[in-house]
């Protein structure tokens, strides 16, 4: 009677577990529900360490690698432009499949308005107006899962080059289990010492072959969930997705056996809300089942790596949609871009921001042909260079851009602006800066526009030799597929590249006590010298001041420096 009573307590007690683990995970679908509700449209509350970077650019690497031919911007572009952080704001994918799609979308600058670029911005559209459906989708893809361990793509190329090993010693572990149990009704004191032995040997060796196949059930766990969030698609998901689900279906269905034993495959972190699956993974711990099914299905896997890919394309783009349509919703300004085809270069933005600034100046610019930008530090050239690079860029990659309107080809992007010294090569930085100017100068083939963005020219060298060799690889970059913006501290360029560049420029207002900038693009060269006047502000002696005001009036005058300064005195 006493066993009865004690079987009892403990199923009322897993009763009430179960049921209380039930209750709080539909309390916290509700809560999910609503952030979704009330975060769409704000930046990216998700933190992501460089390591966590560089595990997302993985999977964009790969593809890059798979996709020679392609256009892709460059590291250099990448870095110039600070896409990292961007995409850091803009990141609020569901799951680690929509993070790296997104990341790798964002370096694929489209160069023809193709069919899946439609398709992207067609559903980006949708789930924009249709809050329920994509909170519903959203929802599905959240129960993929982030991985943030190590790279989703680094676990599945893990798992190309595994073969399976034989199940005999995991088969003569449950025999001899099963053994133990039932010595336990013929010999009841020796049997329960049978049992424990053999519970502690079993788990002994599961805990240790299952370290090694961490990545790889990691894998099966992360693809089982892919085939859960296909089947509640084909279920859920609006009408909208009848191309994405009928891809998925066809992708998924030689995988249908790993969803099926998917209940006996976990990486061992299970909840305590759930005793029924807590309790599978003891009985998995003493059996070795998942590591004989894993055993099994490793071929399987391995034979479809395909289909596996395809469906981590489909369910990754579906996320990133989402994480466009929430970002554009998040900007103070946007726009759908205005597509201008031909082979000769145009760009013409109405207000455009810089999407990372949270008052953001807007400017705007319409142009043919080479900016040259003129103006002191910290007046605005770079960012208003940086603003217009990622126009283009978000343009060509989400559909939308940062501004009231945009009218452009469809660029190849370049930029040459945040270099450092390649200390690992032994390059000085401007060595590094004329390999970064050649790669624009190269980037050229009369077919498909360039957008270049160079910050300060030839940095790297001296005044005379920078001027000079400016002057020609500026003159180089004018022609009808280029559109250059070059800024620049030497107003000599803004001489001898008139005939070829327009000139614009930024310029600040200093007072007694201060420097202040309004950042507004202006056209013609920058003709304040406000560069000495902050001498004065900051304190230096007058005459100093003066004798540099009068060596800069005399240089504009004659074209020559004095080469004889009064004596300042001390």
């Amino acid at each position: 009677m006493e066993y009865l009573w004690f079987i009892l307590i403990c199923l009322a007690l897993v009763i009430a577990i179960f049921t209380e683990g039930s209750l709080r995970e539909k309390k916290n679908r509700k809560a999910y529900r609503e952030y979704l509700k009330e975060s769409y449209g704000k930046k990216s509350s998700i933190e992501l360490s460089e390591d966590d970077i560089k595990n997302i650019a993985l999977y964009h690497r790969k593809k890059a690698e798979e996709e020679k031919g392609t256009f892709f911007i460059d590291d250099i572009t990448w870095n110039d432009l600070g896409m990292d952080d961007v995409f850091r704001q803009m990141n609020t994918c569901a799951c680690a499949l929509g993070e790296e799609e997104l990341y790798h979308r964002l370096h694929r600058p489209v160069l023809d308005e193709d069919d899946e670029y439609k398709r992207f911005c067609v559903l980006r559209e949708y789930f924009d107006a249709n809050e329920e459906d994509r909170i519903s989708v959203k929802e599905i893809l959240h129960d993929i899962g982030i991985y943030r361990k190590t790279s989703i793509t680094r676990i599945f190329s893990y798992v190309e080059v595994l073969a399976p090993e034989s199940n005999m010693q995991h088969y003569i572990v449950i025999f001899l289990m099963l053994a133990a149990l039932v010595m336990i009704f013929v010999m009841p004191g020796f049997g329960v010492l049978m049992t424990v032995a053999m519970m502690i040997v079993s788990i002994g060796m599961y805990l240790k072959q299952k370290k090694a196949l961490d990545p790889v059930i990691v894998t099966f766990n992360y693809a089982a969930r892919m085939l859960k969030a296909c089947d509640l698609l084909e279920k859920k998901a609006p009408g909208i997705l009848e191309d994405e689900i009928r891809l998925l279906k066809e992708n998924g269905r030689p995988l249908r056996n790993m969803l099926r034993y998917s209940v006996w495959i976990s990486n061992g972190s299970v909840s305590m809300d759930n005793p029924v699956m807590l309790l599978l993974e003891y009985v998995k711990m003493i059996f070795h089942l998942d590591l004989i099914i894993i055993n099994r299905l490793i071929g399987l896997l391995k034979s479809h790596i395909k289909e596996i890919d395809e469906l981590r394309r489909i369910l990754g783009t579906t996320d990133a949609v989402l994480a466009a349509a929430s970002y554009m919703r998040s900007l103070s300004i946007s726009c759908i871009p205005e597509p201008v085809p031909g082979e000769k270069a145009f760009f013409s933005v109405e207000e455009c921001i810089h999407p990372m600034i949270k008052s953001p100046v807007a400017n705007s610019i319409e142009t043919e042909g080479p900016i040259l930008l003129t103006g002191s530090n910290a007046s605005g050239k770079s960012t208003f260079l940086k603003a217009a690079a990622i126009c283009a860029l978000m343009a060509q990659t989400l559909g939308y851009a940062p501004a009231k309107s945009l009218r452009s080809s469809r660029f190849k992007i370049y930029t040459s602006m945040a270099l450092n010294d390649n200390i690992r090569n032994g390059e000085s930085y401007f060595v590094v800066e004329i390999k970064s100017l050649k790669r624009i100068l190269d980037a050229g083939t009369g077919k498909e526009p360039v957008l270049c963005c160079i910050d300060e020219v030839l940095r790297g060298t001296n005044t005379v030799e920078r001027i000079a060799a400016s002057t020609r690889i500026l003159r180089s970059l004018a022609r009808p597929d280029y559109i250059a913006f070059a800024a620049t501290h030497d107003v000599e360029l803004t001489r001898l590249l008139e005939n070829e560049y327009r000139n614009y420029h930024f310029e600040e207002e200093v007072t007694l006590n201060d420097v202040k900038f309004n950042y507004l693009l202006k056209t013609g060269p920058a003709v304040s010298r406000n560069a000495i006047r902050l001498l004065s502000v900051m304190g230096y002696d007058r005459e100093l001041v003066s004798d540099a005001e009068k060596m800069v009036e005399d240089f504009m005058s004659t074209g020559n420096w004095q080469k004889e300064v009064r004596d300042i005195k001390r």
